[in-house]
């Protein structure tokens, strides 16, 4: 979907499962593997087993998002995303990046 101002004829969620193919039911899952830091892959799924809330923002994020049909309250989102992890307490996530990528969304 490409992005330009204005209102858009779908939301998010619905683009991104037509552009790749998924189910609805497995958005939040496709969205966070393809738009993690891809160094962050390897460790996702341990983490997530052993502490889902660790990624809890990322994911809430991805809700947030999918019902967006707008470019400037997606971009919106996604700066204030970013503003959030710059500020982050969490080192691992800041420090390492070990969390989705603004850019990547």
């Amino acid at each position: 979907m490409r992005l330009v101002s204005g209102s858009w004829p779908q939301t998010f969620k619905e683009a991104y499962c037509e552009k790749f193919h998924c189910r609805e039911a497995d958005y939040e899952m496709e969205v966070f593997r393809r738009c993690l830091y891809r160094h962050a892959l390897p460790l996702s799924s341990f983490i997530l087993s052993r502490n889902p809330k660790f990624f809890q923002e990322d994911f809430d994020l991805i809700r947030e998002i999918g019902n967006i049909d707008h470019a400037d309250t997606f971009r919106s989102e996604i700066n204030f995303f970013y503003g959030r992890n710059l500020r982050d307490k969490n080192w691992v996530r800041r420090i390492f990046r070990i969390r989705l990528s603004a850019k990547r969304l």
